[in-house]
């Protein structure tokens, strides 16, 4: 399970960022009403999908072979209910993310469960809404647009050439070929405006997201 923490870990720390970035209340003013947990905050789960609940209740009724196993199961849940119970403190800007964030750690969780001979109770009808909301998901793209500052652009050229070389990969070998690509993207001028420096922000985001899939989906079990 050492790479289920791994990536609760990251998730953990991301949360934790954001939360650091919110701003400080004003002097005398009372802070806000902490959010419950996702069974708790409606705006924070998908419609008709609740991928974090789904999750915590298919690992309460996995079966797994030796009692050891069963308990590895359990502490790896917990990661789970970590991330559910920090996101509800932090709150989140999009809440398609926050089930992003749980259906990822649930198919690493479910890989290495795998490997112990441990299954997880999550019927067809469930699994493929889920697959199909990642898929979604990891299909966004950015669409580049010119921005009319031509060095900015040059840049956004760059960075959308190794955005798209990064969606194309399907294994580990491929990202870390791609990673090289990142040293040779040239620097945004500082007169860049504000748009082009937003699209390379998500440009760069579309390539993490791409990474991602590659590093925690397509992982094949050992």
């Amino acid at each position: 399970m050492k790479r289920v923490l791994v990536i609760w870990i990251a998730l953990i720390a991301s949360c934790k960022d954001k939360q650091r970035e919110q701003p400080a209340m004003p002097a005398g003013s009372s802070a806000p009403a902490t959010p419950a947990v996702a069974a708790d905050a409606a705006s924070l789960v998908v419609p008709g999908l609740d991928i974090c609940g789904i999750g915590r209740s298919a690992l309460d009724r996995a079966t797994c072979p030796t009692p050891e196993a069963r308990d590895n199961l359990l502490r790896a849940k917990q990661s789970l209910d970590g991330i559910v119970d920090t996101i509800g403190h932090v709150g989140a800007d999009d809440p398609r993310k926050f089930q992003v964030m749980c259906a990822q750690l649930l198919l690493a969780i479910e890989r290495d469960a795998a490997r112990v001979k441990c299954t997880l109770a999550i019927d067809a009808a469930r699994r493929a809404a889920i697959t199909t909301f990642l898929d979604e998901w990891y299909a966004q793209r950015t669409p580049v647009v010119p921005t009319g500052d031509a060095a900015a652009d040059a840049v956004i050229a760059q960075i959308a050439a190794v955005r798209d070389a990064a969606c194309e990969c399907r294994d580990a070998a491929c990202l870390d070929r791609v990673d090289t690509q990142l040293v040779t993207i040239g620097t945004m001028p500082t007169t860049a405006p504000q748009a082009a420096r937003e699209l390379g922000g998500k440009l760069l985001e579309d390539a993490a997201r791409c990474a991602t899939r590659v590093r925690t989906l397509t992982d094949p079990p050992r």
